[in-house]
């Protein structure tokens, strides 16, 4: 004589086939924003050196207002730094959009999607050293 069934079964089974499948769109989801967050990254430095007399000043002003912690960062930005402070790369893409450093949107939407991990890292250096190098000519 065999068991019934547990009555909850289905339902349980059918509750982990939606999670998966939302795991999945969001993994896709995470790799088309960290696709087109590469893509702006490699046009950002070329962007940033075509409009540096634009956002000179409005960078300048940014370093002016942030805190001291940040100042150092964003006069020499170091990778390391953002995986020892984890929040900072988002504080810093945040200051890099209002300045309107081309591309920082977009990694910055993809650090809220995914949030902060190493293959980040290198898109967000992409983007802050030419931002920062405004920061050199004055």
């Amino acid at each position: 004589v065999g068991a019934a069934p547990h009555p909850l079964l289905p339902g349980m089974e059918r509750m982990k086939s939606m999670a998966s499948s939302a795991k999945s769109m969001a993994s896709g989801a995470s790799a088309l924003a960290l696709e087109k967050a590469r893509k702006e990254a490699e046009a950002a430095r070329a962007a940033v050196k075509d409009k540096a007399s634009e956002l000179r000043p409005k960078m300048q002003k940014a370093y002016d207002a942030a805190e001291p912690s940040m100042k150092e960062f964003m006069k020499s930005p170091t990778a390391q730094y953002l995986k020892q402070n984890p929040k900072a790369m988002a504080a810093m893409l945040a200051i890099l959009v209002a300045v309107g450093i081309p591309g920082a949107s977009t990694l910055l939407t993809a650090l809220n999607l995914m949030g902060p991990m190493e293959a980040l890292l290198p898109l967000a250096m992409t983007i802050m050293l030419p931002a920062s190098e405004l920061l050199m000519v004055v």
